[in-house]
């Protein structure tokens, strides 16, 4: 079986680095924005984003609405609210991410 997803958007936010854990590994945490058309009317998908180490850090130089292409999982993760009702979330862990418009720069890649 595969859980493999790869997506071709922009950036919803300019990426902010924050730093977790002991080793303060470099993590963020964007929204991808996807357009296509269904019933002959264009469409936006919102996608979040977990990006690691020295992806991480690669994104951080992307502004919002610079254009991305992103290869990595599905994870979907449960959790309960305020109120005791269980809620559930979709994100995609990236495994690679290309920048493919960043203002000139001539785009670049990075890979875990």
């Amino acid at each position: 079986m595969a859980n493999r997803v790869t997506l071709k958007g922009r950036l919803g936010a300019k990426p902010e680095l924050r730093r977790v854990g002991t080793n303060n590994t470099p993590v963020v945490e964007v929204s991808i924005a996807t357009s296509g058309f269904a019933k002959g009317e264009k469409t936006t998908d919102w996608h979040s984003v977990t990006l690691w180490d020295k992806q991480a850090e690669l994104i951080c130089t992307q502004d919002k609405g610079d254009e991305v292409y992103i290869e990595g999982s599905i994870k979907c993760d449960e959790y309960t609210d305020k109120d005791g009702n269980k809620r559930y979330t979709t994100k995609i862990v990236a495994s690679s991410v290309q920048f493919l418009d960043s203002k000139g720069s001539g785009g670049g890649s990075a890979s875990q």
